[in-house]
């Protein structure tokens, strides 16, 4: 009996042991935590989803460019592109959401799915993110040519998204794009465009983010014969400040377009200092 008394301490402290070994294994195979603050970075989605049963109502903002210099205040008292749109998560790492851009009063039905997250353990070393939109022409319909179908308002835009994290401060993301048109003026765009994406956030305080986009488009995908132009990348800086239920960019960029199938394709001024803009992206959270 006495012996059966002594082995009691033994396993007790083994199964505590055992127990702690299998509590760390799991904590570090688990998600990084925050790779991004928001599941938007600048004129970019990121592969972050907010939690299951949340509504993000999502407000983007264009001021027009800076080439009239201070007689328009750099473009913040001359024409506006905007964006509000509300995105929910309705089951863990998927989110659908709604907007509507001023852009050709374009409506635009998205979703976005996380295929998996970063680990703190690096089993995974990288996030992968699918992204798709599909954008409806809301403008009346003598803008959509003789044939007046509903198919010709329809474009397209979906992107392969992979996320980085690197220690408290960095993360960063690299994307692949196809972008489509099913109607054009084939004298000024092209139907179809293939880009590249460079994107992240340095973190400078508790709440605030420095954060940078490159968005390329690619030449060698020019299926309508347009005539040759410049196809100038999308490059845009700017900080982010978050809170629990808030994040607001402030940002100054080159495309003034708000949805990407727009911005790859029919971005076409010259790529001047002047031809950039001033923008902000605020979002609102709820949980439910």
């Amino acid at each position: 009996m006495k012996k059966i008394l002594l082995l009691l301490p033994v396993l007790f402290l083994s199964c505590q042991f055992l127990i702690a070994q299998e509590t760390e294994k799991e904590t570090k195979s688990r998600p990084v935590r925050a790779p991004f603050e928001s599941p938007y970075l600048l004129d970019n989605q990121t592969t972050f989803i907010l939690p299951e049963k949340t509504l993000q109502m999502a407000i983007q903002h264009k001021f027009g460019t800076m080439e009239e210099g201070i007689s328009d205040l750099y473009g913040i008292y001359s024409s506006a592109n905007i964006r509000i749109g509300f995105d929910y998560v309705p089951y863990k790492n998927v989110q659908v959401g709604y907007g509507l851009t001023r852009t050709n009063m374009t409506h635009d039905f998205n979703a976005k799915w996380t295929v998996f997250e970063q680990t703190r353990d690096n089993s995974r070393p990288l996030g992968l993110a699918l992204y798709r939109n599909m954008g409806i022409d809301g403008r009346e319909k003598e803008n959509l040519g003789a044939q007046n179908a509903f198919p010709q308002r329809l474009s397209y835009f979906g992107q392969l998204i992979m996320s980085r994290k690197f220690g408290y401060r960095v993360s960063v993301q690299l994307g692949a794009s196809f972008s489509h048109f099913n109607m054009t003026d084939t004298s000024r765009f092209d139907y179809d465009r293939v880009g590249i994406h460079f994107n992240g956030r340095v973190r400078v305080a508790p709440t605030g983010n420095i954060v940078f986009n490159y968005d390329q488009p690619l030449d060698f995908l020019r299926l309508s014969g347009t005539e040759e132009y410049e196809l100038n990348p999308n490059i845009t800086i700017g900080y982010e400040i978050v809170t629990s239920t808030h994040a607001f960019h402030l940002y100054m960029g080159y495309t003034n377009h708000l949805l990407p199938q727009y911005a790859m394709v029919r971005e076409t001024k010259e790529f001047e200092l002047e031809q950039f803009n001033f923008g902000f992206t605020i979002t609102r959270l709820w949980s439910f």
